[in-house]
Protein backbone atom coordinates (compact mmCIF):
# COMPACT_ATOMS: atom_id res chain seq x y z
CA UNK A 1 0.00 0.00 0.00
CA UNK A 2 0.72 3.68 -0.53
CA UNK A 3 -1.37 4.92 1.80
CA UNK A 4 -3.89 3.64 4.25
CA UNK A 5 -6.79 5.84 5.56
CA UNK A 6 -7.85 4.80 9.32
CA UNK A 7 -11.37 6.30 9.67
CA UNK A 8 -14.44 6.70 6.88
CA UNK A 9 -15.87 9.97 8.50
CA UNK A 10 -15.76 12.97 6.59
CA UNK A 11 -12.18 13.50 6.95
CA UNK A 12 -10.79 9.56 5.88
CA UNK A 13 -13.26 10.20 3.39
CA UNK A 14 -12.41 13.72 2.12
CA UNK A 15 -8.47 12.51 1.95
CA UNK A 16 -9.55 9.18 0.23
CA UNK A 17 -11.46 11.65 -2.44
CA UNK A 18 -8.47 14.15 -2.48
CA UNK A 19 -5.83 11.37 -3.04
CA UNK A 20 -7.92 9.40 -5.78
CA UNK A 21 -8.30 13.10 -7.84
CA UNK A 22 -4.65 13.40 -7.19
CA UNK A 23 -3.75 9.87 -8.77
CA UNK A 24 -3.16 8.10 -5.61
CA UNK A 25 -5.18 4.95 -5.30
CA UNK A 26 -5.40 4.99 -1.02
CA UNK A 27 -6.91 2.12 0.99
CA UNK A 28 -9.40 3.13 3.56
CA UNK A 29 -10.91 0.98 6.57
CA UNK A 30 -13.24 1.92 9.30
CA UNK A 31 -14.25 -0.63 12.58
CA UNK A 32 -17.37 0.33 12.21
CA UNK A 33 -19.43 -2.51 9.77
CA UNK A 34 -22.14 0.03 9.09
CA UNK A 35 -21.72 4.16 7.76
CA UNK A 36 -23.06 5.97 10.98
CA UNK A 37 -27.20 6.69 10.98
CA UNK A 38 -27.07 10.11 13.24
CA UNK A 39 -27.05 13.16 12.03
CA UNK A 40 -23.84 14.24 14.08
CA UNK A 41 -22.41 17.41 12.73
CA UNK A 42 -24.92 19.44 10.73
CA UNK A 43 -23.21 22.87 9.22
CA UNK A 44 -20.76 23.06 6.30
CA UNK A 45 -19.24 26.30 6.03
CA UNK A 46 -18.30 28.28 3.22
CA UNK A 47 -14.64 27.18 3.37
CA UNK A 48 -15.36 24.06 3.19
CA UNK A 49 -18.26 24.33 0.64
CA UNK A 50 -15.08 25.81 -1.36
CA UNK A 51 -13.32 22.61 -0.81
CA UNK A 52 -16.02 20.73 -2.22
CA UNK A 53 -16.16 22.42 -5.14
CA UNK A 54 -12.72 21.50 -5.96
CA UNK A 55 -13.21 17.99 -5.49
CA UNK A 56 -16.33 18.53 -7.62
CA UNK A 57 -19.05 17.32 -5.14
CA UNK A 58 -20.28 20.77 -4.55
CA UNK A 59 -23.46 20.34 -6.62
CA UNK A 60 -24.47 17.33 -4.43
CA UNK A 61 -24.47 19.00 -1.09
CA UNK A 62 -26.25 22.13 -2.40
CA UNK A 63 -29.20 19.68 -4.00
CA UNK A 64 -29.55 18.16 -0.62
CA UNK A 65 -28.15 20.56 2.51
CA UNK A 66 -30.57 23.37 3.47
CA UNK A 67 -29.23 26.61 3.29
CA UNK A 68 -29.27 28.77 6.57
CA UNK A 69 -28.55 32.68 6.13
CA UNK A 70 -27.50 33.66 9.13
CA UNK A 71 -27.91 33.44 13.39
CA UNK A 72 -30.43 34.76 15.72
CA UNK A 73 -28.91 35.14 18.94
CA UNK A 74 -32.09 35.67 21.91
CA UNK A 75 -31.15 37.28 24.94
CA UNK A 76 -32.34 36.67 28.17
CA UNK A 77 -36.14 36.31 28.89
CA UNK A 78 -37.40 38.91 26.95
CA UNK A 79 -37.44 39.16 22.93
CA UNK A 80 -34.38 40.89 22.38
CA UNK A 81 -32.13 39.44 19.23
CA UNK A 82 -29.06 39.66 17.69
CA UNK A 83 -29.13 38.63 14.09
CA UNK A 84 -25.74 37.76 12.52
CA UNK A 85 -25.78 37.46 8.80
CA UNK A 86 -24.04 36.22 5.91
CA UNK A 87 -25.43 37.63 2.98
CA UNK A 88 -21.87 40.10 2.81
CA UNK A 89 -19.60 37.04 2.49
CA UNK A 90 -16.87 37.07 0.23
CA UNK A 91 -17.08 33.77 -0.92
CA UNK A 92 -19.40 32.21 -3.53
CA UNK A 93 -21.36 30.41 -1.00
CA UNK A 94 -22.31 33.24 1.49
CA UNK A 95 -24.85 30.68 3.98
CA UNK A 96 -23.50 27.72 6.10
CA UNK A 97 -25.12 24.28 4.61
CA UNK A 98 -27.30 22.47 7.35
CA UNK A 99 -26.69 18.92 6.18
CA UNK A 100 -26.76 15.68 8.40
CA UNK A 101 -23.08 14.20 9.17
CA UNK A 102 -24.78 10.86 7.45
CA UNK A 103 -25.71 12.69 4.19
CA UNK A 104 -22.10 14.16 3.98
CA UNK A 105 -20.71 11.12 4.58
CA UNK A 106 -22.84 9.15 1.92
CA UNK A 107 -21.87 12.00 -0.73
CA UNK A 108 -18.26 11.53 -0.19
CA UNK A 109 -18.59 7.75 0.35
CA UNK A 110 -20.40 7.63 -2.82
CA UNK A 111 -17.69 10.02 -4.82
CA UNK A 112 -15.05 7.88 -3.52
CA UNK A 113 -16.31 4.60 -4.96
CA UNK A 114 -18.43 5.32 -7.96
CA UNK A 115 -16.12 7.97 -9.63
CA UNK A 116 -12.71 6.20 -8.17
CA UNK A 117 -13.40 2.58 -7.97
CA UNK A 118 -11.79 3.00 -4.16
CA UNK A 119 -14.08 0.37 -1.82
CA UNK A 120 -14.30 1.28 1.75
CA UNK A 121 -13.24 -1.72 3.73
CA UNK A 122 -16.19 -1.71 7.07
CA UNK A 123 -15.28 -3.66 9.86
CA UNK A 124 -12.13 -3.83 9.67
CA UNK A 125 -10.09 -2.98 12.60
CA UNK A 126 -6.60 -1.37 13.59
CA UNK A 127 -5.27 -3.64 16.15
CA UNK A 128 -1.19 -2.60 15.88
CA UNK A 129 0.85 -0.39 14.23
CA UNK A 130 5.02 -0.28 14.26
CA UNK A 131 6.60 2.65 12.23
CA UNK A 132 9.94 0.49 10.20
CA UNK A 133 12.68 2.08 7.88
CA UNK A 134 10.46 3.16 5.09
CA UNK A 135 7.27 1.91 5.53
CA UNK A 136 4.47 1.28 8.19
CA UNK A 137 3.55 -2.23 9.77
CA UNK A 138 0.12 -2.78 10.41
CA UNK A 139 -1.79 -5.51 11.87
CA UNK A 140 -5.67 -5.87 10.75
CA UNK A 141 -8.82 -7.38 12.72
CA UNK A 142 -11.58 -8.28 9.40
CA UNK A 143 -15.05 -9.18 10.32
CA UNK A 144 -14.43 -12.58 10.19
CA UNK A 145 -12.03 -13.06 12.93
CA UNK A 146 -8.78 -13.18 10.67
CA UNK A 147 -5.35 -10.95 11.18
CA UNK A 148 -4.11 -9.27 8.45
CA UNK A 149 -0.34 -7.95 8.69
CA UNK A 150 -0.04 -5.49 5.92
CA UNK A 151 2.45 -2.59 5.09
CA UNK A 152 2.19 0.89 4.04
CA UNK A 153 4.17 4.04 2.97
CA UNK A 154 2.01 6.13 5.02
CA UNK A 155 -0.87 5.96 7.65
CA UNK A 156 -3.13 8.39 8.04
CA UNK A 157 -5.47 8.65 11.29
CA UNK A 158 -8.65 9.93 10.81
CA UNK A 159 -10.31 7.85 13.17
CA UNK A 160 -12.16 10.33 15.61
CA UNK A 161 -11.73 11.42 19.04
CA UNK A 162 -11.23 7.78 20.33
CA UNK A 163 -8.22 7.25 17.78
CA UNK A 164 -6.83 3.91 17.95
CA UNK A 165 -3.94 5.63 15.32
CA UNK A 166 -3.49 7.67 18.31
CA UNK A 167 -3.65 5.29 21.05
CA UNK A 168 -1.15 3.03 19.09
CA UNK A 169 1.04 5.58 19.28
CA UNK A 170 1.09 6.46 22.52
CA UNK A 171 0.36 10.43 21.69
CA UNK A 172 -1.02 12.31 24.53
CA UNK A 173 -4.49 14.19 24.12
CA UNK A 174 -4.37 16.82 25.95
CA UNK A 175 -6.93 19.10 27.73
CA UNK A 176 -9.60 18.40 29.12
CA UNK A 177 -13.50 17.80 29.52
CA UNK A 178 -16.01 20.43 30.24
CA UNK A 179 -18.39 20.72 34.10
CA UNK A 180 -21.05 21.33 31.81
CA UNK A 181 -23.56 18.52 30.54
CA UNK A 182 -25.37 18.59 27.12
CA UNK A 183 -28.53 16.72 25.77
CA UNK A 184 -29.51 17.04 22.01
CA UNK A 185 -32.92 15.84 20.37
CA UNK A 186 -33.06 15.68 16.36
CA UNK A 187 -36.83 16.41 16.35
CA UNK A 188 -40.04 18.36 14.24
CA UNK A 189 -40.86 21.52 15.28
CA UNK A 190 -43.81 23.87 14.63
CA UNK A 191 -43.48 27.82 15.44
CA UNK A 192 -43.42 30.37 13.43
CA UNK A 193 -39.56 31.06 13.43
CA UNK A 194 -37.75 31.67 10.54
CA UNK A 195 -36.15 28.50 9.11
CA UNK A 196 -33.37 30.10 7.30
CA UNK A 197 -31.43 31.02 10.63
CA UNK A 198 -29.95 28.95 13.49
CA UNK A 199 -31.74 30.35 16.77
CA UNK A 200 -29.95 30.47 19.81
CA UNK A 201 -31.97 31.29 23.02
CA UNK A 202 -29.56 32.45 25.75
CA UNK A 203 -32.43 31.80 29.04
CA UNK A 204 -31.97 32.82 32.52
CA UNK A 205 -32.41 29.01 33.33
CA UNK A 206 -30.11 27.95 30.78
CA UNK A 207 -29.22 27.63 26.64
CA UNK A 208 -30.76 26.65 24.07
CA UNK A 209 -30.08 26.19 20.44
CA UNK A 210 -32.10 25.03 17.13
CA UNK A 211 -30.55 24.22 13.55
CA UNK A 212 -32.44 23.60 10.66
CA UNK A 213 -32.17 20.93 8.41
CA UNK A 214 -35.17 21.74 6.06
CA UNK A 215 -39.02 20.40 6.46
CA UNK A 216 -39.63 21.91 10.24
CA UNK A 217 -36.76 19.18 11.22
CA UNK A 218 -34.26 20.58 13.65
CA UNK A 219 -31.40 19.60 16.11
CA UNK A 220 -32.09 20.96 19.53
CA UNK A 221 -29.16 20.91 21.90
CA UNK A 222 -29.53 22.19 25.51
CA UNK A 223 -27.70 22.16 28.99
CA UNK A 224 -28.55 19.10 30.72
CA UNK A 225 -30.94 19.77 33.86
CA UNK A 226 -29.47 16.73 35.67
CA UNK A 227 -26.22 17.22 35.18
CA UNK A 228 -23.71 13.99 34.66
CA UNK A 229 -23.79 10.79 36.98
CA UNK A 230 -20.64 9.85 39.10
CA UNK A 231 -19.23 8.18 35.95
CA UNK A 232 -19.25 11.23 33.42
CA UNK A 233 -22.44 9.89 31.67
CA UNK A 234 -25.16 11.97 30.75
CA UNK A 235 -28.45 10.80 30.68
CA UNK A 236 -30.79 10.20 27.44
CA UNK A 237 -33.52 12.74 27.76
CA UNK A 238 -37.36 12.26 26.81
CA UNK A 239 -39.31 13.83 24.03
CA UNK A 240 -40.96 15.64 27.06
CA UNK A 241 -38.10 16.50 29.16
CA UNK A 242 -36.91 18.66 25.56
CA UNK A 243 -40.40 20.00 25.56
CA UNK A 244 -40.16 21.51 29.19
CA UNK A 245 -37.20 22.94 28.32
CA UNK A 246 -38.04 24.44 24.91
CA UNK A 247 -41.43 25.83 26.80
CA UNK A 248 -38.93 27.45 29.56
CA UNK A 249 -36.29 28.87 27.12
CA UNK A 250 -38.01 29.40 24.11
CA UNK A 251 -40.30 33.12 24.02
CA UNK A 252 -42.29 31.95 21.16
CA UNK A 253 -44.84 28.71 21.41
CA UNK A 254 -43.43 25.56 19.90
CA UNK A 255 -44.88 22.11 19.86
CA UNK A 256 -42.16 18.92 19.52
CA UNK A 257 -42.61 15.69 18.16
CA UNK A 258 -41.71 12.82 15.99
CA UNK A 259 -37.89 12.53 17.90
CA UNK A 260 -35.48 10.52 16.02
CA UNK A 261 -32.26 11.18 18.48
CA UNK A 262 -32.16 11.63 21.58
CA UNK A 263 -28.78 11.87 23.39
CA UNK A 264 -27.10 13.29 26.51
CA UNK A 265 -23.20 14.32 26.14
CA UNK A 266 -20.39 16.23 27.46
CA UNK A 267 -17.75 18.02 25.21
CA UNK A 268 -13.99 18.53 26.03
CA UNK A 269 -11.39 20.35 25.03
CA UNK A 270 -8.19 18.14 24.00
CA UNK A 271 -5.63 18.30 21.62
CA UNK A 272 -2.38 16.79 20.24
CA UNK A 273 0.99 19.26 20.14
CA UNK A 274 2.41 17.56 16.86
CA UNK A 275 0.06 15.71 13.99
CA UNK A 276 3.02 13.97 12.45
CA UNK A 277 4.72 11.27 13.90
CA UNK A 278 7.09 9.82 11.66
CA UNK A 279 5.01 8.39 8.67
CA UNK A 280 1.68 8.29 10.19
CA UNK A 281 -0.40 11.57 10.68
CA UNK A 282 -3.31 12.04 12.56
CA UNK A 283 -6.04 14.48 11.64
CA UNK A 284 -9.31 15.80 12.70
CA UNK A 285 -10.80 14.88 15.62
CA UNK A 286 -8.47 12.45 16.32
CA UNK A 287 -5.85 15.62 16.43
CA UNK A 288 -8.01 18.06 17.67
CA UNK A 289 -11.85 18.10 19.60
CA UNK A 290 -13.59 20.85 21.16
CA UNK A 291 -17.18 22.35 21.98
CA UNK A 292 -19.89 22.48 19.61
CA UNK A 293 -19.70 26.19 19.96
CA UNK A 294 -19.51 28.06 15.97
CA UNK A 295 -20.11 24.03 14.19
CA UNK A 296 -16.18 24.13 13.55
CA UNK A 297 -14.82 20.75 14.44
CA UNK A 298 -16.05 18.58 10.77
CA UNK A 299 -14.92 21.79 9.01
CA UNK A 300 -12.36 21.97 10.41
CA UNK A 301 -11.07 18.30 9.93
CA UNK A 302 -11.94 18.19 6.55
CA UNK A 303 -9.30 21.02 6.05
CA UNK A 304 -7.07 19.39 7.67
CA UNK A 305 -7.56 16.15 4.90
CA UNK A 306 -7.47 18.44 2.14
CA UNK A 307 -4.39 20.20 3.15
CA UNK A 308 -2.67 17.13 3.67
CA UNK A 309 -3.36 15.31 0.38
CA UNK A 310 -2.28 17.08 -2.17
CA UNK A 311 1.13 16.93 -0.35
CA UNK A 312 1.36 13.57 0.30
CA UNK A 313 -0.04 13.07 -3.13
CA UNK A 314 3.30 14.53 -4.43
CA UNK A 315 5.15 13.11 -2.46
CA UNK A 316 3.56 9.65 -3.22
CA UNK A 317 4.46 10.06 -7.05
CA UNK A 318 7.98 11.71 -6.86
CA UNK A 319 7.17 14.98 -7.75
CA UNK A 320 7.89 16.66 -4.26
CA UNK A 321 10.70 16.39 -1.82
CA UNK A 322 9.47 14.52 1.18
CA UNK A 323 10.19 17.74 3.34
CA UNK A 324 6.79 19.12 2.19
CA UNK A 325 4.64 16.99 4.76
CA UNK A 326 6.60 18.72 7.87
CA UNK A 327 4.05 21.77 6.22
CA UNK A 328 1.30 20.24 7.27
CA UNK A 329 1.56 20.15 10.63
CA UNK A 330 3.23 23.91 10.21
CA UNK A 331 0.17 25.11 8.99
CA UNK A 332 -2.96 23.14 10.49
CA UNK A 333 -1.68 23.03 14.28
CA UNK A 334 -1.98 26.89 14.67
CA UNK A 335 -5.30 26.50 12.52
CA UNK A 336 -6.76 24.40 15.28
CA UNK A 337 -5.06 25.87 18.09
CA UNK A 338 -6.98 29.24 17.05
CA UNK A 339 -10.07 26.94 16.75
CA UNK A 340 -10.14 25.42 20.36
CA UNK A 341 -9.55 29.14 21.74
CA UNK A 342 -12.35 30.68 19.75
CA UNK A 343 -14.90 27.77 20.81
CA UNK A 344 -13.83 27.84 24.02
CA UNK A 345 -14.74 31.18 24.36
CA UNK A 346 -17.96 31.01 22.69
CA UNK A 347 -18.71 28.15 25.21
CA UNK A 348 -17.52 30.36 28.43
CA UNK A 349 -19.67 33.10 27.07
CA UNK A 350 -23.11 30.93 26.32
CA UNK A 351 -22.52 28.86 29.17
CA UNK A 352 -22.28 31.69 32.06
CA UNK A 353 -24.73 31.18 34.65
CA UNK A 354 -23.51 34.03 37.30
CA UNK A 355 -27.03 36.46 37.12
CA UNK A 356 -25.08 39.88 37.01
CA UNK A 357 -23.06 39.15 34.20
CA UNK A 358 -25.49 37.55 32.42
CA UNK A 359 -27.74 40.66 32.58
CA UNK A 360 -24.37 42.36 31.73
CA UNK A 361 -23.90 40.11 28.51
CA UNK A 362 -27.30 40.88 27.39
CA UNK A 363 -27.11 44.40 27.42
CA UNK A 364 -23.36 44.88 26.43
CA UNK A 365 -23.80 42.06 23.35
CA UNK A 366 -26.33 44.09 21.23
CA UNK A 367 -23.97 47.09 21.36
CA UNK A 368 -20.82 45.04 19.89
CA UNK A 369 -22.13 42.33 17.64
CA UNK A 370 -23.95 44.43 15.50
CA UNK A 371 -21.06 46.81 14.75
CA UNK A 372 -20.55 45.82 11.17
CA UNK A 373 -16.73 45.14 11.38
CA UNK A 374 -17.76 42.68 14.53
CA UNK A 375 -20.52 41.29 11.78
CA UNK A 376 -17.87 41.33 9.23
CA UNK A 377 -15.34 39.38 11.72
CA UNK A 378 -17.75 36.86 12.95
CA UNK A 379 -18.44 35.87 9.46
CA UNK A 380 -14.96 35.50 8.41
CA UNK A 381 -14.01 33.71 11.07
CA UNK A 382 -17.00 31.20 11.56
CA UNK A 383 -16.78 30.18 7.67
CA UNK A 384 -13.04 29.43 7.93
CA UNK A 385 -12.67 31.95 5.38
CA UNK A 386 -10.10 33.73 7.39
CA UNK A 387 -7.48 30.90 7.52
CA UNK A 388 -4.39 31.83 6.24
CA UNK A 389 -0.68 30.17 6.02
CA UNK A 390 1.43 33.35 5.79
CA UNK A 391 3.50 32.16 8.02
CA UNK A 392 4.17 28.98 6.55
CA UNK A 393 7.38 27.79 4.94
CA UNK A 394 6.14 27.39 1.64
CA UNK A 395 4.58 30.66 0.65
CA UNK A 396 6.70 33.55 -0.72
CA UNK A 397 6.31 37.03 -1.60
CA UNK A 398 8.28 38.78 -4.13
CA UNK A 399 8.13 42.96 -4.41
CA UNK A 400 9.92 45.43 -5.81
CA UNK A 401 9.55 47.53 -2.72
CA UNK A 402 7.40 46.95 0.69
CA UNK A 403 6.38 49.81 0.22
CA UNK A 404 4.71 49.21 -3.14
CA UNK A 405 3.03 45.95 -1.52
CA UNK A 406 1.65 48.38 1.07
CA UNK A 407 -0.34 50.29 -0.89
CA UNK A 408 -1.44 47.90 -3.49
CA UNK A 409 -2.13 44.25 -2.73
CA UNK A 410 -5.21 43.25 -0.99
CA UNK A 411 -3.84 39.64 -0.43
CA UNK A 412 -0.61 38.06 0.84
CA UNK A 413 1.16 34.92 0.10
CA UNK A 414 -0.67 32.48 2.37
CA UNK A 415 -3.88 33.94 2.01
CA UNK A 416 -7.18 31.83 0.60
CA UNK A 417 -6.95 32.83 -2.88
CA UNK A 418 -10.62 35.12 -3.62
CA UNK A 419 -12.91 34.04 -6.16
CA UNK A 420 -13.94 36.21 -8.77
CA UNK A 421 -17.43 36.65 -11.15
CA UNK A 422 -17.66 37.08 -14.71
CA UNK A 423 -14.39 36.35 -16.21
CA UNK A 424 -14.01 34.46 -19.85
CA UNK A 425 -12.24 31.15 -19.61
CA UNK A 426 -9.82 29.79 -21.97
CA UNK A 427 -13.63 28.14 -23.54
CA UNK A 428 -14.52 31.65 -24.30
CA UNK A 429 -17.55 31.44 -21.59
CA UNK A 430 -18.38 33.81 -18.72
CA UNK A 431 -17.33 31.81 -15.86
CA UNK A 432 -16.05 32.69 -11.99
CA UNK A 433 -12.23 31.99 -11.07
CA UNK A 434 -12.72 29.06 -8.51
CA UNK A 435 -14.86 27.17 -11.94
CA UNK A 436 -11.68 27.90 -13.94
CA UNK A 437 -8.91 26.34 -11.46
CA UNK A 438 -10.38 22.93 -10.30
CA UNK A 439 -7.61 21.02 -11.39
CA UNK A 440 -5.09 19.26 -9.27
CA UNK A 441 -1.77 21.29 -10.27
CA UNK A 442 -0.71 24.46 -9.37
CA UNK A 443 -2.05 27.40 -11.24
CA UNK A 444 0.38 30.29 -12.19
CA UNK A 445 -1.40 33.65 -13.00
CA UNK A 446 0.20 35.78 -15.16
CA UNK A 447 -2.16 39.08 -14.75
CA UNK A 448 -0.71 41.13 -17.72
CA UNK A 449 -0.68 45.30 -17.81
CA UNK A 450 1.92 46.36 -19.94
CA UNK A 451 4.07 43.38 -21.37
CA UNK A 452 3.51 39.90 -22.56
CA UNK A 453 5.95 37.47 -21.18
CA UNK A 454 6.47 34.97 -24.64
CA UNK A 455 8.45 31.98 -25.37
CA UNK A 456 11.97 32.19 -24.01
CA UNK A 457 10.61 33.54 -20.76
CA UNK A 458 7.98 31.40 -20.42
CA UNK A 459 10.37 28.09 -21.62
CA UNK A 460 12.07 28.37 -18.53
CA UNK A 461 9.00 27.11 -17.14
CA UNK A 462 9.02 23.98 -19.40
CA UNK A 463 10.15 21.66 -16.66
CA UNK A 464 7.75 21.97 -14.65
CA UNK A 465 4.71 21.34 -17.04
CA UNK A 466 3.16 18.22 -15.32
CA UNK A 467 2.79 20.05 -12.18
CA UNK A 468 2.30 23.54 -13.29
CA UNK A 469 -1.31 25.08 -15.36
CA UNK A 470 -0.26 28.80 -16.92
CA UNK A 471 -2.35 31.29 -17.69
CA UNK A 472 -2.24 34.56 -18.80
CA UNK A 473 -5.03 37.17 -17.51
CA UNK A 474 -5.39 39.92 -19.84
CA UNK A 475 -7.95 42.93 -19.84
CA UNK A 476 -8.19 43.30 -24.12
CA UNK A 477 -4.92 41.93 -25.28
CA UNK A 478 -5.43 41.11 -28.61
CA UNK A 479 -3.49 37.41 -27.99
CA UNK A 480 -3.96 33.89 -28.86
CA UNK A 481 -3.25 30.72 -26.62
CA UNK A 482 -0.01 28.51 -27.19
CA UNK A 483 1.52 25.73 -25.98
CA UNK A 484 2.74 27.67 -23.30
CA UNK A 485 -0.52 28.99 -21.44
CA UNK A 486 -3.88 29.36 -21.64
CA UNK A 487 -5.39 32.36 -21.86
CA UNK A 488 -8.23 34.47 -19.04
CA UNK A 489 -10.12 37.32 -20.58
CA UNK A 490 -10.78 40.06 -17.80
CA UNK A 491 -12.14 42.86 -19.76
CA UNK A 492 -13.53 44.83 -16.64
CA UNK A 493 -10.52 43.80 -14.71
CA UNK A 494 -11.80 41.88 -11.97
CA UNK A 495 -9.46 40.26 -11.25
CA UNK A 496 -6.85 43.21 -10.38
CA UNK A 497 -9.40 45.27 -8.53
CA UNK A 498 -10.14 41.96 -6.41
CA UNK A 499 -6.36 41.23 -5.46
CA UNK A 500 -5.64 45.21 -5.59
CA UNK A 501 -3.29 44.79 -8.54
CA UNK A 502 -1.95 47.64 -10.51
CA UNK A 503 1.19 45.90 -12.47
CA UNK A 504 2.48 42.94 -14.10
CA UNK A 505 1.93 39.95 -11.19
CA UNK A 506 2.72 36.76 -10.72
CA UNK A 507 0.20 34.55 -8.71
CA UNK A 508 0.79 31.31 -8.03
CA UNK A 509 -2.36 29.81 -6.76
CA UNK A 510 -1.70 25.94 -4.88
CA UNK A 511 -3.48 22.83 -5.34
CA UNK A 512 -5.69 23.18 -2.55
CA UNK A 513 -6.80 27.32 -3.27
CA UNK A 514 -4.24 29.07 -1.22
CA UNK A 515 -1.51 31.87 -2.69
CA UNK A 516 1.90 30.14 -2.94
CA UNK A 517 3.88 32.67 -4.54
CA UNK A 518 2.88 36.60 -4.95
CA UNK A 519 5.24 38.72 -6.83
CA UNK A 520 4.68 42.44 -8.74
CA UNK A 521 6.92 41.83 -11.77
CA UNK A 522 7.64 39.04 -14.06
CA UNK A 523 10.45 37.79 -12.76
CA UNK A 524 10.38 34.16 -13.63
CA UNK A 525 14.52 33.13 -11.63
CA UNK A 526 12.54 34.31 -8.76
CA UNK A 527 9.31 31.74 -9.22
CA UNK A 528 12.12 28.90 -10.38
CA UNK A 529 13.36 29.05 -7.08
CA UNK A 530 10.25 29.38 -5.13
CA UNK A 531 9.48 25.73 -6.93
CA UNK A 532 13.22 24.31 -6.74
CA UNK A 533 12.74 24.71 -2.86
CA UNK A 534 9.83 21.55 -2.64
CA UNK A 535 8.95 20.44 -5.84
CA UNK A 536 11.15 18.11 -8.47
CA UNK A 537 10.65 18.24 -12.45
Amino acid sequence: MEVLIVGAGPVGLTAACELARHGIRPRIIDKAPLPSPFSKALGIHARTMEVFERMGVDGAFLEQGMKVHGINIWLGSDKRTIKVRFDGLDSPYPFILDLPQSQTERILSQCLTERYGVRIERGVELLELEQRDGFVEVKLLHPDGTEETAQTAWLLGMDGAHSTVRHRLGVPFEGSAYPESFVLADVRIEWDLEEDLFQFFSHDQGILAAFSYGNQRYRLMADAEGGADPDGKVQEPTLEQFQRIVDERCPVPAKLSEPVWLAGFRTHLRHVKQTRHGRVFLAGDASHIHSPAGGQGMNTGIQDAFNLAWKLALVVKGHAEPSLLETYPVERIPVAESVLKMTDTMMKIVTEHHAVVQKLRNHIAPFIVNSEIVQHRMREQLSEIAVHYRHSPIVREHHASLLHRLIHSKVRAGDRAPDVPDVIGPDSEAKRLYEILRGTNHALLLVVKDWLPVGGELDRLSRWSRLLDVYVVAENTPVQPNEHYSLIQDPEQRIAQRYGLNHNTMILLRPDGYIGYLGDSFDFGSLQSYLDSFLIP
